[in-house]
């Protein structure tokens, strides 16, 4: 089926307007993310531990370095209690990329830290390493972080 020419424009003009509403859906989402990614580094640089675990959904899971899987909530907070505590604990992190499916429902991000421990005599280290965030938005449009993972470069 040809539509007649003078009903072609407004069919390429609709599809282009649908195309950079969804464009500009997906840098919101973004923006979103990058916001909580801050608010959720700033929680963890002040070893704020409640405010540290609230950026997780409730299914989420963290596979950290050297260590087992954390599944849920409680594991989770378990594992940042436990890297918090440690002697010298400061982390920062930050995404270089983050990408928002067109459904909009899921995310992913790349990004590095910077970990900071001391050792057993007490000398400061400082690990740099990267990390992958995958993000859930869920029912109340809230993104949320279900799986986190990280390494180190070395």
């Amino acid at each position: 089926m040809r539509l007649p020419r003078n009903q072609l424009l407004p069919v390429v003009l609709a599809l282009l307007t649908a195309t950079a509403i969804q464009g500009l859906a997906q840098s919101s989402d973004e923006n979103e993310i990058r916001k909580a990614d801050a608010a959720w580094s700033h929680a963890v640089e002040s070893k704020d531990l409640d405010k540290s675990v609230s950026f997780y959904a409730a299914d989420a899971s963290v596979l950290p370095f050297n260590a087992p899987i954390a599944n849920g909530k409680e594991q989770i907070r378990q594992l940042w209690s436990q890297l918090m505590s440690k002697p010298g604990f400061a982390l920062s992190f930050t995404p270089t990329k983050i990408v928002v499916s067109k459904s909009r429902d899921m995310a992913y991000e790349i990004g590095t830290f910077d970990l900071k421990l001391n050792d057993a005599q007490g000398n400061p280290i400082n690990t740099l390493g990267k990390d992958v965030v995958v993000w859930r938005n869920e029912p109340n449009h809230e993104w949320k972080a279900v799986a986190d993972t990280f390494n180190t470069d070395k």
